[in-house]
């Protein structure tokens, strides 16, 4: 678990995000949907990856390409 300190919410709070022109929404456990700008967007993108936190346009996207569903 780790905290980004920007963000006020443990590594381990978020389920998944999508990120668009620096805007990040995360889906949190509690079921809550919260949209985070942060002062770097790479930098809390990479973050948010190394922590194996899902892209969900990224999944999204690969989907789309294969021609498959959930």
């Amino acid at each position: 678990m780790e905290y980004f300190s920007q963000l006020g919410y443990h590594s381990n709070e978020i389920v998944k995000f999508a990120a668009a022109s620096g805007i990040f929404s995360l889906l949190l456990k509690c079921g809550e949907v919260i949209h985070f700008t942060p002062q770097d967007p790479e930098h809390f993108r990479a973050w948010l990856i190394e922590k194996n936190i899902e892209d969900i346009k990224s999944e999204k996207q690969q989907r789309e390409f294969w021609g498959t569903s959930i």
